[in-house]
């Protein structure tokens, strides 16, 4: 059994939040049908120079490699055609989750919005997931994560020094985490009450909220004492010794979190330096105690530093690249690289990530990959009681893909 067994999530997702989002629901159980664009010749160019494909076989191959896609049907609708909305009305009846990741006001024009799905099956939970949220101002602006976290105040935050521009992150922080993540816990939250109300709701995820929120720590702090902190002044963006990334010998570098004074001296004294542990204070402003430790590691390489460290109760991290961080034993304990069955490609399996979200008695599971636009649509159709006949004549007539 799977946790979310027999829920059913009909997916209007494009881009990386609210994919993210809806893998996040397909891993644990939930049945997602992606409800994607008929793929016309312009769409088609857009994906293959976003993904790298040039044919259909590599097209396939990447769908079966994307976990984004995985645990997920796909049914290709034109929903500018009133006989294709009608197919979709009638996946709503049975539907529990609606996720779509577009602008405000681009459903209502498709005619599958919030009000009209509800209408329908007012048990349906609806979710929005958006850059600036269903409203406001910015609501109808275009953008991306790194316009998402310099609004939410945490882009401002990353960098090595208040004289060099901030560091631009990886698409985690507001994608991912702000959008996906915030969007899983919205929709299992009101599945819950729903079980209470026999009502669905209506779930307006903006990312820009959802990275504000996850800085509830500084918020906090500002609130509290009235002073916003700054690149590079806070403890744990690089305003102090002890929290810091070191170049070791080799070129490499090495993550230190000695946050705690027992966790300080007792990297004092593997270094060598015990005349240090009693001036953490002094490394809260870095400098100088900064340049001794820079000076200490770049005596050893990245990995004799960690096999040193590692059992002394010193906080202590090796900056990995990709590839490093998917072959280290730990990950492969934890199971966060699987295998999963491909039979439609030569070598019959990928790699994929693998769930974090452990659960003792309902574990998730990837139990199939990815596949290209449209590939289940007559299964879908079929499944809704359309005959043969009647789906080649809304392929020939472009309704379906």
């Amino acid at each position: 059994m799977l946790a979310l067994e027999g829920i059913k999530v009909l997916d209007f997702c494009r881009n990386a939040p609210g994919m993210f989002c809806t893998m996040v629901l397909g891993d644990l159980g939930a049945e997602v049908l992606m409800v994607e664009r008929p793929m016309d010749s312009q769409r088609a160019a857009y994906e293959r120079v976003a993904s790298g494909v040039t044919n259909e076989e590599e097209e396939r191959r990447h769908a079966a490699y994307n976990a984004l896609q995985r645990n997920k049907r796909s049914l290709a609708l034109n929903l500018k055609e009133g006989e294709a909305r009608e197919i979709f009305y009638k996946l709503v009846e049975t539907a529990d989750v609606v996720v779509e990741g577009f602008r405000p006001g681009v459903m209502d024009r498709l005619g599958a919005g919030e009000k009209k799905v509800r209408e329908i099956n007012p048990r349906v939970v609806y979710c929005s997931i958006s850059g600036y949220g269903q409203d406001g101002p910015y609501s109808q602006m275009v953008g991306h994560d790194i316009n998402y976290i310099s609004f939410a105040g945490a882009l401002g935050l990353i960098g090595r020094s208040e004289e060099e521009p901030p560091a631009i992150p990886l698409n985690l922080l507001a994608d991912y985490a702000g959008g996906g993540l915030c969007g899983a816990v919205a929709i299992l939250a009101a599945l819950m009450a729903r079980e209470k109300t026999g009502r669905g709701q209506y779930l307006d995820i903006a990312m820009t909220d959802g990275v504000i929120y996850m800085m509830a720590s500084l918020v906090s702090a500002y609130y509290e004492h009235g002073v916003a902190p700054r690149r590079a002044g806070h403890r744990l963006n690089g305003g102090a010794a002890y929290y810091g990334v070191y170049e070791t010998s080799d070129g490499k570098y090495l993550t230190i979190a000695a946050i705690e004074p027992w966790f300080w001296e007792n990297l004092c004294r593997a270094l060598g330096r015990e005349d240090l542990a009693g001036s953490q204070a002094e490394a809260e402003s870095s400098g100088e105690i900064s340049k001794i430790l820079a000076e200490a590691f770049r005596k050893r390489t990245r990995d004799q530093w960690f096999e040193l460290l590692k059992d002394n109760n010193i906080s202590v991290g090796k900056v990995y690249s990709l590839e490093e961080a998917l072959s280290d034993p730990q990950v492969a304990h934890r199971g966060m690289v699987v295998e999963v069955e491909a039979p439609d490609l030569p070598e019959g399996s990928v790699r994929q990530v693998g769930i974090p979200i452990r659960l003792s008695e309902t574990p998730g599971r990837v139990r199939h990959v990815g596949s290209v636009t449209g590939h289940h649509t007559s299964d879908v159709l079929a499944g809704l009681g359309y005959q043969p006949e009647q789906i080649q004549d809304l392929r020939r007539r472009q309704v379906v893909q």
